[in-house]
């Protein structure tokens, strides 16, 4: 499995950090080495957080053909502008953890383990409380 993480946000937000991070952590390699079989090859996430007044809308689509699925993830510019850097891990972890197996569960894929997939990448993910 290909996973993306990639940011469309106003630089005061500071995403860019938490994606090194994520980076920095090696979750390409993580899910890369793990096969949940054909149906689902590639995830591409964008953390979108822009100012509200460009009226920004979600995208979703899967694309059957490349096997890949695309997802826009919403933030709050003033909210990320406002917390400190873990505060904003644990957001957008919390985030990513909620809302990619939401949109995957919506759509019927022949060849692809969900439960394995999600359980992976909760794994990969989760935040540990401290």
């Amino acid at each position: 499995m290909r996973l993306n993480i990639l940011g469309d946000f106003d630089w005061e937000s500071n995403i860019d950090q938490v994606l090194k991070a994520f980076s920095d952590d090696n979750y390409h390699s993580y899910l890369q080495e793990r096969d949940y079989g054909t149906g689902l090859i590639g995830i591409t996430v964008v953390f979108m957080c822009q100012d509200p007044n460009l009226n920004l809308k979600r995208r979703i689509r899967l694309s059957k053909k490349e096997k890949k699925l695309y997802v826009d993830i919403m933030l709050d510019l003033a909210q990320m502008k406002s917390v400190d850097l873990a505060k904003k891990k644990m957001i957008i972890s919390e985030l990513l953890l909620k809302q990619i197996p939401e949109v995957i569960s919506k759509y019927k894929i022949d060849d692809f383990d969900l439960q394995r997939f999600i359980e992976d990448f909760q794994q990969k993910f989760r935040i540990a409380e401290s």
